[in-house]
């Protein structure tokens, strides 16, 4: 049929009739004309009656056999020189097609000439999980599978887009290129040989994509159930080691190859050492130890490992020649290529995350993979940014580290409390409600977006996270100090909130916070947490609350007007600086203050004097009372003012505090009028981008506001002054350094906790809440899922 290209899909089966009578019918069904495809078996020597089952009862499908089970790279090399298809589709026996499968291969594999091989999306058997969905290979040359175990959802994986190999259990091919670049590698007989063949592709000077609209179903190792365990990790440790050798560039080999090897060797001690109770400091020269007579006998799965090196020893000559065939034919340099490993840091099998790391820096293996975009997790404690919703300072410090981190180019998810759906269940998109979290279901949320890094925002959160689960990096960002919110937010009791401050610290791997004064106040509480001096030193960061270095057009109303926004939280009192405001504003009779904020949008907390002050300043025809209203009217609003007001009476909250409203309002080109005792302060007078002054004394704040009725063109100076700052030391591009040069390499803290040891003070607190909200069906509804997920935990164990 014209427009349609011959295609051969390629079944490799031994002994494997059962899966046939299921994976045939289901190729016979695909929407694509019979005359242009040709369906073969290739046998492995089956003696289950696989040929006589196929040749029965499907007499349009060709038989190939071998005399003697070859393996899966020579089965379907053996297959790809019979077909007679432009392309080759291979098929594990296993899988069931959908209809569309062939169609969806051919249309990703047409998208532009380079692009000679695609890889279908692989759903488990009933199609509730999906099993790959893309390629995330490791640097010592393993495969793992993007989005493998995730629940099924239609809105995910549905781009087609670069992958470094297509898993060869559900692949299309041209058959020209295949057998041009010599197939499959034969020495692999099975594991890996697909993800040779992709690097070997990319390297060669083509292109492999992933195909979202080509979907099969599978029965997951449905083939190898009764492949011996250690036999499998010798292939799986010998295989990595091949394609290592073969396809990295020589300036890259000589990085990685050494720590693979000493990387694996010495996880293999370690391994043994635990399984066998085994003390290493016993071989130690110095060793005081007196050392053991008793004799330790390694299994066939420890010393898997040393018979996969000595293989490929064994096959040197073999593998330096492909090698050469390769690099002499190389067309693409391996930085274009290693963007490609979607996560070559991850869960080594080889070696622990501490022996990782050792290897990996010795050798500066992290250097070829600067450039990967990593895929993030962001956890926001609070209502965050979107469209049509208002937010909160901590909200809107972590969309500012999301938007830059995303500006660095990686991929970013925020997720943030399922409470803010409440009556908002109409703005919010589909996608962002189903990443709303919990706090009894954070790691499954986790579990679910499979990052590289997670980013959780502010102590609590981490707190209630079961981080054991949570198999990647976690980043503990901390916008403010917490020294006496939690107390006030009535959320514990201090000695409570002091071990619960000590159990999220023991969590993070790297520990970041929006100021200077902040990072010396949490100094001690890491120590006391156990990160030792050299993490204090290599793993924190002073990240101060930043905007994009795109500033908002002002466009300033006639009347002088003073802005004042922000929730109305109990640690917060500007009573004394607004009264003085309105005393004025009456007495001169003209200017205008706006008042934006109102009760916490999310969290039961009281608003302290907020709501007598605003009843009174409310009475003064000067005094405009806005509420709370959305991200995008509240900039609005701030962009045609011409002063912030954001003076604050003195604590220990608000002396650590680098406050959040204060930068937005700078960020609009509002000049601020600010406290005089925090690190803000000293921002402000630097760039003289506000006037800086003690919140409760009456005259100075007087004579200020005499400045800015007599001044005008100093405001607007100010205001200048106050973007200027914005744009050069508090811009997210600039900002985001630290937390960006750690996720290029991220990794576990060697010393990390992530133990879930707090869970019946968690229990403890939901319930003493949820009674003062609703009594005792509050209390069941509140920690009954957290009983039965603490239950299903203790039974896993």
């Amino acid at each position: 049929m014209a427009g349609y290209p011959l295609v051969t899909v390629i079944v490799l089966n031994y002994n494997g009739r059962r899966h046939l009578e299921q994976c045939l019918p289901s190729l016979l069904q695909v929407d694509y004309p019979a005359d242009c495809l040709e369906l073969m078996l290739v046998d492995n020597a089956s003696n289950d009656g696989s040929v006589e089952f196929v040749q029965a009862h499907y007499p349009q499908v060709r038989v190939v056999r071998s005399p003697e089970n070859i393996g899966f790279a020579a089965g379907n090399n053996l297959g790809a020189r019979e077909a007679s298809g432009q392309y080759l589709i291979f098929l594990n026996n296993d899988m069931r097609a959908d209809r569309q499968f062939v169609k969806g291969l051919i249309a990703a594999i047409s998208i532009e000439p380079e692009v000679v091989c695609a890889g279908a999306k692989i759903l488990n058997w009933d199609g509730s999980k999906f099993d790959f969905a893309g390629a995330a290979p490791h640097f010592a040359g393993y495969a793992y599978q993007v989005g493998f175990g995730k629940p099924f959802a239609e809105h995910l994986f549905r781009e087609v887009q670069p992958i470094l190999f297509a898993c060869g259990g559900a692949m299309m091919i041209d058959r020209q290129v295949f057998l041009n670049v010599g197939g499959f590698d034969e020495k692999y007989f099975i594991y890996f040989e697909d993800v040779d063949l992709g690097w070997r592709l990319w390297v060669l000077g083509y292109k492999v994509v992933f195909a979202p609209d080509a979907v099969v179903y599978h029965h997951h190792h449905g083939t190898m159930r009764n492949f011996l365990d250690y036999r499998k990790r010798v292939l799986y440790k010998r295989n990595a080691l091949y394609s290592v050798i073969k396809n990295y560039h020589e300036d890259s080999l000589r990085r990685v190859l050494p720590a693979v090897l000493l990387g694996a060797t010495s996880g293999l001690v370690e391994q043994a050492a635990r399984k066998h109770r085994l003390d290493i400091s016993e071989f130690h020269i110095k060793s005081a130890k007196r050392s053991s007579k008793r004799r330790v006998c390694i299994d066939k799965e420890d010393i898997s490992t040393l018979v996969a090196f000595h293989e490929v020893v064994e096959n040197l000559p073999y593998l330096m020649e492909r090698r050469r065939f390769v690099q002499e034919h190389r067309k693409r340099p391996d930085s274009e290529i290693l963007n490609l490993f979607r996560a070559p840091m991850r869960h080594w099998p080889d070696a622990g995350a501490r022996i990782q790391r050792l290897v990996t820096e010795a050798f500066d293996v992290q250097g070829l993979f600067l450039k990967i975009p990593r895929r993030i997790l962001i956890f926001s404690s609070d209502i965050l940014p979107y469209p049509g919703l208002p937010t909160v300072g901590s909200g809107l410090r972590a969309w500012g580290l999301g938007q830059a981190l995303q500006h660095q180019g990686h991929e970013v998810i925020f997720s943030m409390p399922y409470a803010v759906l409440q009556g908002r269940e109409r703005i919010i998109p589909p996608d962002i409600a189903d990443l709303t979290w919990q706090w009894h279901n954070l790691h499954e949320v986790a579990q679910q977006v499979e990052p590289d890094v997670v980013i959780v925002c502010n102590w609590p959160l981490l707190d209630l996270m079961d981080a054991e689960k949570v198999e990647v990096p976690i980043i503990l960002d901390q916008h403010g100090p917490h020294l006496i919110e939690r107390e006030l937010q009535g959320f514990g009791r201090p000695q409570d909130n002091v071990r619960r401050k000590l159990n999220a610290l023991r969590k993070a791997d790297y520990f970041t916070c929006a100021g200077h004064r902040q990072y010396q106040y949490f100094q001690s509480w890491l120590e006391k947490a156990g990160w030792t001096e050299q993490e204090r030193h290599e793993r924190t960061a002073v990240i101060p609350v930043s905007l994009s270095p795109t500033l908002p057009e002002r466009i300033p109303c006639e009347e002088l007007t003073f802005v004042y926004g922000g929730v109305f939280l109990p640690w917060q009192d500007p009573s004394v600086g607004l009264s003085v405001l309105v005393e004025e504003l009456e007495r001169r009779n003209q200017g205008r203050l706006r008042l934006f904020g109102g009760r916490h949008m999310v969290y039961p907390v009281e608003p302290g004097i907020f709501e007598e002050l605003v009843a009174r300043l409310s009475r003064s025809p000067r005094v405009t009372v806005a509420g709370i209203v959305t991200h995008e009217e509240l900039i609005k609003e701030y962009s045609q003012a011409h002063v912030a007001f954001d003076l604050m009476k003195r604590n220990p909250e608000r002396e650590l505090a680098f406050t959040t409203r204060t930068v937005e309002y700078m960020w609009c080109g509002l000049p601020v009028i600010y406290n005089n005792y925090s690190e803000l302060s000293e921002y402000i007078q630097g760039y003289d981008a506000g006037w800086v002054v003690d919140p409760e004394d009456r005259e100075a704040i007087r004579a200020v506001i005499d400045e800015i009725f007599a001044y005008p063109e100093r405001v607007a100076e100010r205001g200048r002054n106050a973007q200027r700052l914005v744009r050069e030391q508090l811009n997210w591009n600039l900002t985001i350094q630290p937390m960006d040069s750690f996720i290029q390499w991220a990794d576990i803290r060697p010393s990390a906790d992530r133990s879930q040891d707090q869970w019946l003070l968690h229990l403890w607190e939901r319930a003493l809440v949820h009674y003062h909200k609703g009594g005792a069906k509050a209390i069941v509804r509140a920690v009954g899922p957290y009983l039965r997920w603490r239950l299903q935990r203790l039974t896993a164990r």
